[in-house]
């Protein structure tokens, strides 16, 4: 293969207008386009900036005329996404935020960043949460519901079929308590919205500089607890030129259906959809409370051409049951936010070639920088979809984990990046020190190496390693070469902490025609530094979704501590539990029928 030169670095300027501004400029011939669809309802780009306009000036109502933040915790819904522009627009900050974390921090993600109106999804309510909201300063709620928004008909299918309750949440609490606390005043999304039609005051809010626009709150599969970066407005536009001048642009055309499937707004990696496919005249379809498992399905339906998701999405369509060439029409899926070994891609590969899928690309830094830093390349025929190269008016380099000294080729260290989309960094300042450099470059903490061709891996984060008696072991070095298997579809490494020293296990989502006895057999015969060590396999029919991001659920792994396998070198099996005290029991030795029965 002929080598290539790096990617040349391209300044991008600020153009120095605000979000909204900037998108009805890019979009003045797109008027008539569909920029949405949901739920059999389709919204024109007038229609969407007409409604966005309309919140606007409903916060700026019932909020006032300040800059008090706005938090947001509603999935992927064109209520959502109209609320996200709508306060921007009207000057105020956004928190953007899931449910699980607005339950346990509420009073942290609302009262302490000066938020005191919030706009969530019915779905996520309880009386629970109200009170806690109220307690935490809340004046005013407006609640969104997976019915807004929807055409007619679709709306009176499914409340016949039960799917979509007869009666809202609002009027249920008022049933089972009178009224809702006092001193907060709830709105439905069509109520709150009627006010924004009803106002006649007009509102224009001049450009600032690196103007606070959003607050993300991230790490759902990453980490126990949330961080909360934040992200300027000039963010945003930059993002826009960034694509303009990068290739993806052949891809993100005019009346493109495109496709978000990961919940919008509870990462910061969601609003590269959002904001890129509102760019240049694209159709959003968006999928609310989505399942990852009815992927396929909904690709095949829904017609798009593109399609942006996490790659555990990508790991359900071989077994999805669908027609040969059923997904002609999916001219490209963009996966993003997990690392994909080699073997894996090649699976993923294989399994779009069947269906129809033209093409598959591996995108790069939709975490802490607020938007996609790296892309693979799109001549496919060189299989080389696993490395990326940096975005236009992106820089990367490779630096020493300890030294922070800058590692020439083929050296394998920690990824750092310059963008012009980088975050401002956290709320906490602590966690900053940790984030920056000194000379403003951005710590990804990911393992990464650069070859000759100014290509780049991405092996995966930093923190993925067990240590034992003194020597640590990257666990996503095991993972690849058990991907490699024939019998193996999913793979994922944990660790435990046994008796003072990390010892790694391996969870498999074997295939259904897989002899897991010998497969196990295959998997302890992979020479691999850390294997020595491994505790045991677990076979598992899928991986559990993580309810908050829709991607593969890691933190779940750990909680389960019984039915790890193992063979030793004479060939014989047994099965394993971890104790309460994470000392490794052996049990009783096992036939190899025993394991395939279960």
């Amino acid at each position: 293969m002929q080598e290539k030169k790096a990617t040349l670095f391209t300044p991008i300027e600020n153009p120095k207008i605000r979000i909204l501004d900037d998108l009805k400029d890019r979009n003045k011939d797109n008027m008539k386009t569909i920029a949405g669809e949901y739920f059999g309802a389709k919204y024109t780009y007038a229609q969407t900036f007409k409604m966005i306009e309309e919140y606007k000036t409903a916060f700026i109502a019932v909020d006032g005329l300040n800059e008090h933040s706005i938090t947001i915790s509603a999935p992927s819904t064109i209520a959502s996404v109209n609320a996200f522009y709508g306060a921007m627009d009207a000057n105020k900050p956004v928190n953007l935020t899931g449910p699980g974390f607005l339950h346990a921090y509420t009073e942290k993600y609302t009262k302490n960043l000066d938020s005191e109106t919030v706009f969530i999804y019915d779905g996520f309510l309880s009386d629970d949460l109200i009170d806690k909201l109220h307690s935490a300063g809340a004046k005013n709620l407006i609640v969104t519901s997976i019915a807004d928004y929807m055409s007619p008909v679709v709306k009176m299918i499914a409340t016949q079929k039960g799917v979509i309750k007869k009666t809202s949440f609002i009027d249920e609490y008022i049933k089972r308590h009178k009224s809702f606390p006092i001193g907060m005043e709830v709105f439905s999304v069509k109520d709150f919205a009627d006010i924004g039609k009803r106002a006649k005051e007009t509102y224009d809010f001049p450009y600032e500089e690196n103007k606070l626009a959003a607050r993300f709150l991230t790490g759902a599969t990453t980490s126990q607890f949330p961080k909360c970066v934040k992200t300027s407005a000039d963010g945003f536009t930059k993002m826009a030129r960034i694509y303009d001048h990068a290739w993806i642009k052949e891809l993100l055309t005019p009346k493109t259906r495109l496709g978000v499937f990961i919940p919008i707004f509870y990462a910061t990696g969601a609003i590269h959809g959002i904001y890129g496919g509102l760019i240049n005249g694209m159709t959003l379809v968006y999928k609310p409370k989505y399942d990852r498992f009815m992927f396929g399905n909904d690709l095949k339906e829904s017609k798009l051409e593109v399609a942006v998701v996490a790659p555990s999405h990508v790991a359900t369509l071989e077994s999805s049951g669908l027609k040969k060439g059923s997904l002609n029409h999916v001219r490209c899926i963009f996966i993003g936010g997990e690392a994909v070994a080699p073997a894996q891609m090649g699976k993923f590969r294989k399994a779009l070639k069947n269906l129809g899928v033209k093409s598959i690309l591996n995108g790069y830094g939709m975490t802490e920088t607020g938007s996609m830093s790296g892309i693979s390349n799109k001549e496919l025929e060189e299989i080389d979809d696993v490395t990326i190269s940096p975005l236009p008016g992106i820089q990367y380099r490779i630096v020493d984990k300890d030294t922070n000294e800058i590692l020439s080729d083929n050296q394998r260290g920690i990824l750092q990046v310059k963008s012009p989309c980088a975050t401002l960094g956290y709320i906490e300042d602590e966690n900053n020190k940790q984030l920056f450099t000194q000379d403003g470059w951005i710590n990804t903490g990911d393992d990464a190496v650069r070859y000759p061709n100014g290509h780049y891996r991405v092996f995966g984060r930093g923190t993925d390693h067990f240590t034992n008696r003194g020597q640590s072991f990257a666990m996503f070095d095991i993972e690849e070469k058990v991907l490699e298997l024939d019998g193996v579809a999913e793979a994922e490494v944990i660790k435990f902490d046994i008796n003072d020293n990390e010892q790694p296990a391996i969870v498999v989502v074997p295939k259904s025609s897989a002899d897991l006895p010998n497969l196990l057999k295959d998997i302890y015969s992979l020479d691999i530094a850390g294997m020595e060590y491994l505790i045991g396999v677990r076979f598992i029919k899928n991986f559990n979704t993580n309810p908050v991001t829709s991607k593969r659920d890691y933190l779940s792994l750990q909680t389960e501590l019984d039915n790890y396998y193992s063979v030793d070198k004479n060939g014989d099996f047994f099965v394993l539990s971890i104790g309460s005290k994470k000392e490794c029991i052996e049990s009783n030795r096992i036939k190899a029928e025993e394991m395939s029965n279960k």
